[in-house]
């Protein structure tokens, strides 16, 4: 009987195991993810969730009795460590699962401040994961001030949240505009217009040169400006999860080539 893997139980890859059981693929799959939580919708995380407008029941895209019934093994939790494409093997937590067909849906994962801007200390977030949201949520109370890095969808997104909130909202974008990789100048006019509407504050065409912890967090930045923050959220793009494929001989260039 053919079993086909599946690493990485996120959207693309529940997807491709409800497709299979939808296409009449009789043999086993095993779809296995880092996460112990089911396969749930990343792009609420930033706004219904965070929110509490959107329950964790409601962020999953299917029921736990979905995967019994189609007779898909959910391995939650469960970190693959290497491939082996020679032996079709591949080895999680100290044991091996052998596969006839693999699919890669690894995803990917946040860019982060480096440690010259002080990109290691408290108080600082990324938005990829539930775990990243939990731990943030507790920092978005009316009258807090964030400063959020990146005017792409997430920073965007956080900015409104928090605005929502009450909170004090600085966003600041390295590039001319915010969207600018993304949008059409006329969208990033009308999402600079929404967000300032709602108190916003927003620098395009302004870096961020460095942070310094003590009772809140300094922030300097490129046009010479400061600011006090309670907090701060990344969003300045992310990194393909392709180390396993490449160490296991596949073509990668910032993602696996197809």
């Amino acid at each position: 009987m053919t079993h086909i893997a599946i690493l990485g139980a996120g959207q693309a890859g529940a997807a491709l195991a409800a497709r299979l059981r939808a296409l009449n693929f009789e043999g086993r799959i095993t779809l296995i993810g880092e996460e112990e939580a089911l396969p749930y919708q990343r792009p609420p995380l930033s706004k219904k969730y965070l929110l509490k407008e959107m329950s964790l029941e409601q962020l999953h895209l299917r029921p736990e009795r979905f995967y019994a019934e189609k007779d898909i093994t959910l391995l939650r939790g469960r970190r693959v460590t290497a491939i082996d494409t020679a032996g079709r093997l591949l080895h999680l937590d100290g044991e091996s699962l052998a596969y006839d067909q693999l699919a890669l849906t690894t995803g990917a994962t946040p860019r982060t401040l480096p440690a010259s801007l002080g990109g290691g200390m408290a108080g600082i977030y990324v938005v990829r994961n539930l775990a990243d949201v939990e731990r943030m949520a507790p920092e978005f109370a009316p009258g807090r001030r964030v400063l959020i890095v990146g005017g792409g969808y997430i920073g965007l997104e956080a900015a409104a949240v928090a605005a929502k909130l009450g909170l004090k909202v600085t966003l600041v974008e390295a590039a001319q505009r915010i969207l600018q990789r993304v949008a059409a100048s006329e969208t990033s006019d009308y999402f600079r217009a929404l967000h300032a509407g709602q108190g916003v504050e927003i620098l395009e065409g302004t870096g961020l040169q460095g942070l310094e912890r003590g009772v809140a967090i300094s922030v300097a930045l490129s046009d010479g400006s400061r600011r006090e923050v309670d907090f701060v959220v990344v969003g300045i793009g992310v990194m393909a999860n392709d180390g396993l494929a490449a160490a296991a001989g596949l073509a990668c260039e910032n993602g696996i080539v197809v």
